[in-house]
């Protein structure tokens, strides 16, 4: 049995414009994009930061999974997340349908985040033929709302580490 490796260098903040290349300067807004790499099936998913006109530009890359508005800390700045939970929400909906596996494993993980966080509650777990797939409804759904459904990638422990470390370094905006 072969494993598939989830070593992903999502990385942090370049500092620059990843449309212009200029520098972010301190204080001034940005966006933030989490974008699939087709070009490095080892490392599927990268940030990359825009200036505001960076982000308007035809430059903008294909294969943005989620973004969201930031402001670029100053240097030496206590790092804070900036990511709301309703953003958490929609990109947890925007990876839904999707069977590539470092997007299931990805969504999975948010999913367990959603669900400590309270934003989630898991109603149901069933398995067919060896596929595990968990039921989760949003928080306040409405009586009789259909349940989403989460496939279980049975990510072992290291798995299980990198991804949430790739999931932190993406939502906690680390500069």
């Amino acid at each position: 049995m072969s494993r598939i490796s989830t070593s992903w260098d999502i990385g942090r903040s370049s500092g620059q414009c990843a449309a212009s290349g200029e520098p972010l300067s301190a204080g001034a807004p940005c966006i933030v994009a989490l974008v699939e790499r087709e070009d490095d099936p080892s490392a599927p998913l990268a940030r990359l930061d825009f200036s505001e006109n960076g982000w308007a530009s035809p430059a903008r890359p294909k294969g943005v999974i989620a973004f969201w508005r930031s402001i670029v800390p100053a240097p030496g700045e206590k790092k804070r997340g900036f990511v709301d939970d309703q953003t958490l929400l929609d990109l947890f909906e925007r990876l839904g349908g999707d069977d590539r596996t470092h997007r299931v494993r990805f969504r999975f993980v948010l999913m367990l985040l959603l669900v400590r966080k309270r934003l989630l509650r898991v109603v149901s777990t069933e398995s067919n033929g060896g596929l595990e797939t968990w039921h989760v409804l949003p928080k306040g759904a409405q009586e009789g709302e259909q349940p989403l459904s989460v496939t279980n990638p049975k990510l072992d422990e290291v798995a299980m580490k990198e991804v949430t470390d790739q999931l932190g370094e993406v939502l906690d905006g680390a500069w």
